[in-house]
């Protein structure tokens, strides 16, 4: 399953009511952020409810941001895909800043400096980040390392250890209330979403125990499959604002009713999206239920290979979406689409490799170029790339070359993991798309991973999102153009 940095619905932003000025009544505040970074010398991400823009450095790594009529809540200042930081904007709130994104990357437990005004959310924040488990991983280990200890646990000690966890973070927010003024508005999100977090790892764990422990046969409990359920407020559209993992949760109950209702059609055909929209039409679900499935439909678009489909969802796009900004990221999508579709010649880049050489995609004029877009932190990239090893093994000695791109931040790891090369995993070419300046993952717009890239000998595109590896599709494509 891909891994992407599109969202299926662009929700607004937060609105939270208070009581308190003019401003604050409606949910909108006056609030600064201003700081300096080190260790990175990119724009910074600005993210709510999936909503991205963009603050960037001066020469010297300073940012500033002001705004008179912001909505209060959580925002993430993100530092490329891998590391981020939680803020929490509310009246007067300006936050001072001192990032060193290297020591976030060291988890370094000082790596951020935080003072100002009415910032005590965002300092409460921040410790629940530094004293959480992944924390004390980086992000391979967090995933091959500590998960795999966790689910290792039979379901009794797990639970215990859940249970422990979540009482440590309540003890953490229980010291700020105690000692600081922390917001109402503030602690009704976090609680909801401390419970979804735990909710989703009691969740996990019945399919993860029996891969970790295929010699145990532990009865997982039921009450796993929804361990805070009676907690949890049900189609409370008010906090659906607030929170994103909220909405996510409370939408993915309405998309499982729907999809039983259409589970005889085959996912993503024509048949399926024709029914899907003729029962948005006539159900029940609340108007913002069928607004934000409907805001998927541009999703489906992007992952639609079918011509026919495109036209038939673009039309229902059209008719059926009213909220500008998904339909603004709907128009985006296609004129970089446009920019460099299947057919036309390809973007030109240089990358450089493990060794610090420079590859261009001059260098492999002549020759079919099969790309494999991968991150050291991505589950499925990892468990995809010995099929594309074994493609690769297919076409010895053929004209085609076989790449492995990587869009690693964290080189370094990146590097110590290929070089490590276990199993043979990373044969061949190696490159990164964060060493050097280029425009590679915009042209190609590759927005999640793993993905899987197609260039002819002529240097055209065959395929910009090309089948998995091991699939009969993408052996036809190979051959077809060999």
């Amino acid at each position: 399953m891909k891994l992407r940095h599109i969202i299926a619905s662009a929700i607004l932003l937060v609105s939270i009511s208070c009581g308190k000025t003019k401003t604050e009544e409606t949910g909108y505040v006056s609030a600064k952020i201003q700081g300096h970074v080190s260790g990175f010398d990119k724009p910074i991400g600005f993210w709510v409810n999936g909503i991205n823009t963009q603050l960037d450095l001066d020469g010297n790594g300073n940012f500033a941001f002001q705004h008179d009529s912001i909505a209060e809540g959580t925002y993430t200042l993100s530092f490329g895909n891998e590391e981020s930081l939680a803020v929490y904007l509310k009246q007067g709130t300006n936050l001072v800043l001192d990032i060193d994104v290297n020591k976030i990357k060291g988890r370094d437990k000082k790596a951020v400096s935080i003072t100002g005004e009415n910032v005590e959310e965002t300092q409460l924040l921040y410790e629940l980040k530094v004293n959480a488990p992944s924390y004390q991983y980086d992000r391979v280990a967090y995933k091959e390392v500590y998960l795999p200890k966790v689910d290792k646990k039979n379901p009794t000690e797990f639970e215990a250890y859940q249970l422990e966890l979540m009482e440590k973070e309540r003890a953490i927010v229980k010291k700020y209330v105690d000692n600081k003024e922390i917001r109402e508005a503030f602690l009704e999100v976090y609680n909801v979403e401390l419970l979804l977090n735990y909710n989703f790892k009691f969740k996990l764990y019945e399919r993860n125990v029996k891969r970790f422990n295929p010699d145990k046969d532990w009865k997982v409990p039921a009450k796993f499959k929804a361990y805070f359920k009676d907690e949890i407020p049900q189609n409370d559209f008010d906090l659906y604002h607030k929170s994103s993992r909220y909405a996510m949760y409370i939408r993915e109950g309405y998309y499982n009713e729907m999809h039983s209702v259409l589970s005889k059609y085959q996912r993503e055909s024509m048949e399926y999206f024709k029914a899907e929209i003729a029962y948005l039409d006539t159900c029940s679900f609340p108007v913002l239920i069928k607004d934000d499935i409907t805001n998927g439909l541009v999703i489906s678009y992007m992952r639609a290979n079918d011509s026919e489909i495109r036209t038939y969802l673009e039309s229902e796009i059209y008719k059926k979406i009213k909220d500008a900004a998904v339909i603004k990221r709907f128009e985006d999508f296609k004129a970089g689409e446009n920019a460099y579709a299947d057919g036309k010649p390809a973007p030109q880049f240089t990358l450089t490799d493990i060794n610090g050489k420079e590859v261009s995609l001059s260098d492999f004029k002549g020759k079919m170029l099969m790309m494999d877009c991968w991150a050291t932190w991505c589950a499925p990239c990892i468990k995809g790339i010995p099929k594309f090893n074994k493609l690769r093994e297919k076409y010895k000695g053929k004209n085609i070359e076989f790449v492995l791109v990587s869009v690693d931040e964290n080189v370094a790891l990146w590097k110590k993991k290929v070089k490590e090369n276990k199993n043979n995993m990373y044969p061949g070419i190696q490159l990164n798309t964060s060493i050097n300046n280029n425009t590679f993952k915009k042209d190609l717009m590759v927005q999640g991973i793993p993905r899987y890239i197609l260039i002819g000998a002529d240097g055209n595109i065959i395929r910009r999102e090309a089948p998995h590896p091991g699939s009969e599709e993408l052996y036809a494509l190979i051959n077809d153009n060999l």
